[in-house]
């Protein structure tokens, strides 16, 4: 790897698995497949084999599809705009599987911003941009972001109340 583009991937606790990369959406699928891995182990029993591949991305799974999708449009929006698509910084991923649920914390030193300023788009006009918040709002449960530096990113979600989709 060149200087700059080293991925860190560790474990910092039985639980939380912690990456840490650049914020370039070349290497965006890493983070991908690695919260995909994790998002299997919410609501599995430890003792049931898994019928999907834990290294593929299974969007059949409503939760699977609706965390990458927020996340995915999070890493789009710290790459492009708190370090203005330069391909230079890096993000700290801290994913976080429990039994009911996933938390997915980012931590990044991009450019700020206020979060309560993004309004909701006017879908019937399909913009082509400024989506990525109102989609990861619409994904997840609870989305949280306190500027910094460093900037954090806290994104929740849970399965329903009975473990089914």
């Amino acid at each position: 790897m060149t200087k700059g583009s080293d991925i860190i991937l560790a474990v910092a606790d039985s639980s939380t698995i912690v990456i840490t990369m650049p914020a370039s959406l070349q290497f965006r699928d890493v983070a991908i497949r690695t919260l995909s891995a994790a998002s299997h182990l919410i609501g599995a029993d430890e003792n049931a084999g898994s019928s999907v591949d834990g290294s593929q991305i299974d969007l059949r799974r409503g939760f699977d599809a609706e965390f990458i999708s927020a996340f995915s449009e999070i890493f789009n929006n710290i790459s492009i705009h708190a370090y203005e698509r330069n391909g230079q910084g890096e993000v700290k991923i801290e994913i976080s599987p429990g039994d009911n649920h996933l938390l997915v914390t980012i931590e990044d030193s991009g450019k700020s911003f206020d979060i309560n300023s993004v309004t909701p788009p006017e879908l019937e006009s399909l913009p082509e941009g400024g989506m990525g918040i109102h989609i990861a709002r619409s994904c997840l449960d609870e989305l949280a972001y306190t500027p910094g530096p460093p900037n954090l990113w806290r994104l929740t979600k849970y399965l329903t109340k009975d473990g089914i989709e």
